[in-house]
C-alpha cells in the first residue's frame, strides 16, 4: 500500500466514507466499514507460523486497526445517548467508516511523497504541506506526550487516582504540550520561509512518486462509482 501513489491513496480514503453516506444504510455503511477495516490491516501484513500466528510484519496493521477501533467507539456511546438503536447503527457505522479510512490514510501516506507528487502535479505546495503536516503531527504529539508523562512522574505527579489528581496530571501535560506545539510552529515557518516556501513560487520535483496508469484509472473508476451512487440514490 505504501507505494501507491499518494492520489491513489486519497482517492481511496475519500470514497470510503462518500459511499458511505451515499449507499442505504445499513447495508451500505457496514460494507464500507468492512472494507476500511480490511485496510487498516494491510500496512506490512503477511502471517507468520511462529507463536500464535501473528508475526511483526502483522504487529503495525493491528494496531492501525486498533486505533481505529477504539478511535470510533465514543461517536457510539455519545450517539446511542442521542438517538435510537437503529438511527445509532446506520450514523455509527458511517462514522466509523470515515474514522477508519483516516486512521489507514495517516499510517499508509508519507508526508513527503505527498508533498512531491503535489510539486509534480503543478498544484500548491503550501496546501500540500498543510495536509502532510497535519498527517505527521499525530505521532510526534503522542511520542512528545509520552515523554511529558515520563518527565511529569519524575517529579513526583501521579496521573493516576482521584478526579482532582487526574485534572491536576492533565493540565501539567496539555501545557507543556501545547506551548512545544506552538513553538515547533515557529520554527518551521522561519526554516519554510527560508526555503523560499512562498505561494505561486513554481517548485521542481526531485523524486516524484510514479503514476502509473491502472491507478489512474482506478481513481477515476472511484469517482465514477461515487457519481453513479449518488445519482441513483437521489432518483
Amino acid at each position: 500500500m505504501r507505494t501507491l501513489h499518494p492520489f491513489t491513496l486519497l482517492a481511496v480514503a475519500a470514497a470510503l466514507p462518500a459511499l458511505a453516506w451515499i449507499l442505504p444504510a445499513p447495508g451500505g455503511g457496514l460494507a464500507t466499514l468492512l472494507v476500511a477495516l480490511s485496510l487498516t490491516l494491510t500496512p506490512g501484513a503477511s502471517p507468520g507460523p511462529a507463536g500464535t500466528g501473528i508475526s511483526r510484519s502483522w504487529r503495525p496493521g493491528l494496531v492501525v486497526f486498533r486505533t481505529a477501533l477504539f478511535t470510533a467507539a465514543p461517536f457510539w456511546l455519545f450517539l446511542l445517548l442521542l438517538h435510537d438503536v437503529r438511527t445509532t447503527v446506520a450514523i455509527g457505522l458511517r462514522i466509523s467508516t470515515m474514522v477508519a479510512s483516516f486512521v489507514w490514510l495517516a499510517a499508509v501516506l508519507a508526508p513527503d511523497r505527498l508533498v512531491e507528487a503535489t510539486v509534480a502535479r503543478g498544484w500548491s505546495v503550501t496546501a500540500a504541506y498543510l495536509f502532510a503536516a497535519t498527517l505527521s503531527a499525530v505521532p510526534v504529539l503522542k511520542a512528545r506526550a509520552r515523554r511529558i508523562v515520563e518527565a511529569q512522574r519524575c517529579r513526583g505527579l501521579s496521573p493516576r487516582g482521584s478526579v482532582a489528581n487526574r485534572f491536576r496530571a492533565l493540565r501539567a501535560l496539555a501545557l507543556p504540550l501545547v506551548l512545544s506545539a506552538l513553538h515547533e510552529v515557529d520554527e518551521r515557518t522561519l526554516a519554510l520561509e527560508s526555503r523560499g516556501l512562498v505561494s505561486g513560487a513554481r517548485r521542481t520535483s526531485l523524486a516524484p512518486p510514479p503514476d502509473r496508469v491502472v491507478e489512474r484509472v482506478v481513481r477515476w473508476g472511484l469517482l465514477l462509482l461515487c457519481l453513479a451512487a449518488l445519482v441513483r440514490r437521489l432518483a
